[in-house]
């Protein structure tokens, strides 16, 4: 058989396979299901949030439930940035969204693991100007990423 025929026999089962089976159901995730992981991590980082809050109110006499609390939320938002990162976006503006919304998940992070850190080094005294206007800094970028990734999606913080 000629090669170009053989090409065809096999190309037109394989059309022939995919009429008799019905549509091929490829598992695509669409920006409705970062919106939905969105939403799902919301209220989590928000009691989180509260949490860190409560902690920095409490510090320095309770240094330890503020590193605790910003533990929690370090591992909430990279468990958060992971689960959007294996998800695919159904546009091109939801895949800026996902990637600035990844970015800025990764800069947040990163200021609270470096302020719990510096936490935990000074055992409750106090961390240096220098060191907590790093971690806000780093935190305003991070902030300004995600929201930035939230209103490309049309979600609200």
């Amino acid at each position: 058989m000629p090669r170009g025929v053989r090409r065809f026999s096999l190309l037109s089962g394989v059309a022939l396979c995919a009429i008799l089976g019905g549509p091929i159901a490829v598992a695509q995730a669409s920006d409705n299901s970062l919106k939905q992981t969105l939403n799902h991590y919301g209220p989590i980082i928000k009691r989180e949030e509260a949490a860190v809050k409560s902690g920095l109110h409490g510090y320095p006499g309770s240094w330890q439930r503020l590193v605790r609390a910003l533990g929690h939320e370090v591992a909430t938002l990279h468990a958060m940035k992971k689960k959007l990162a294996h998800e695919s976006a159904s546009s091109a503006q939801g895949s800026k969204a996902k990637t600035d919304i990844i970015k800025g998940l990764g800069l947040i992070a990163s200021a609270y693991g470096r302020l719990r850190t510096d936490v935990s080094a000074a055992h409750g005294g106090s961390v240096p100007p220098a060191q907590v206007n790093a971690a806000v800094k780093t935190d305003d970028k991070g902030r300004k990423k995600f929201l930035a990734g939230l209103n490309l999606l049309g979600a609200t913080p």
